[in-house]
């Protein structure tokens, strides 16, 4: 069954919390996976990341998303080791492909750091609806036009996943082969699909926008919200958390802990 939005209708604590602290609670997620270097430390914001969205229920929108995660961080573990130097012990010595163990927890400690933010605004978009997302920017003094566009861009997101669903039944009732075993063709067949998703996505945006000049939409105006957040002490306590976080992140990785 298809959803138009990625946010999870739920009654966790990380529902409960105000967007903006739930904004911090992310921030705390991303600034160790940035901060340290080796896969080991990496890993703590990236389990995190995977309880949050198993307690906010965005387990669902994890398996509509999963073969992106999955491909750029094949990507990361293929890419990245051309840009360290070769140091310790050989991992791997087959054919052209030659990996020292530098190369190979550089790789693999950028690639963490990539499905970790990647999976940190999961775990937001998973507990925070639009709204909420536009009312926590909002009350934190971004620019409404900035806001919307931001909500904007997660409404669509589902519907492009939709129409990538439905373009890829199409192909394949035309007589497509999708499910080849072998990754290189079952990458090559996905080709076809990229022009009728695309093309897709930017008709709905057309649309959109006509619908939004039609009923006169200025992102100029000054915004009024139906429901005014207030900081509760569960917000101030995640607020808190982050600020700890944070700084000892920074501090260890300045003395060398958790880096190359």
């Amino acid at each position: 069954m298809s959803s138009t939005s990625l946010y999870v209708d739920a009654d966790s604590f990380l529902h409960r919390l105000d967007p903006r602290a739930k904004l911090a609670l992310l921030l705390a997620m991303a600034v160790p996976a940035y901060t340290f270097g080796r896969p080991a430390f990496i890993a703590i914001p990236f389990v995190a990341a995977l309880i949050g969205l198993w307690i906010g229920g965005g387990l669902r929108n994890l398996r509509r998303v999963w073969f992106i995660i999955v491909a750029l961080f094949i990507v990361g573990l293929v890419v990245w080791p051309g840009f360290v130097e070769r140091g310790g012990p050989v991992v791997v010595d087959v054919g052209p492909v030659f990996l020292t163990e530098q190369q190979t927890l550089f790789a693999l400690g950028r690639s963490l750091r990539i499905t970790s933010f990647i999976l940190g605004g999961l775990v937001y978009v998973s507990t925070t609806s639009n709204e909420e997302i536009v009312r926590g920017m909002r009350g934190l003094g971004l620019p409404y036009a900035f806001c919307f566009a931001v909500g904007t861009a997660l409404r669509l997101f589902p519907t492009f996943l939709d129409a990538a669903g439905t373009v890829r039944q199409a192909q394949e009732a035309r007589g497509l082969e999708i499910s080849s075993k072998n990754p290189i063709e079952r990458a090559r067949s996905f080709i076809p699909l990229l022009i009728p998703v695309f093309m897709t996505a930017f008709r709905n945006i057309e649309t959109q926008s006509m619908a939004l000049e039609a009923r006169g939409f200025d992102t100029r105006s000054e915004r009024t919200f139906y429901r005014e957040s207030t900081f509760a002490t569960r917000d101030w306590l995640a607020v808190g958390a982050t600020v700890a976080v944070s700084i000892a992140s920074i501090a260890l990785s300045t003395v060398g802990v958790g880096t190359f």
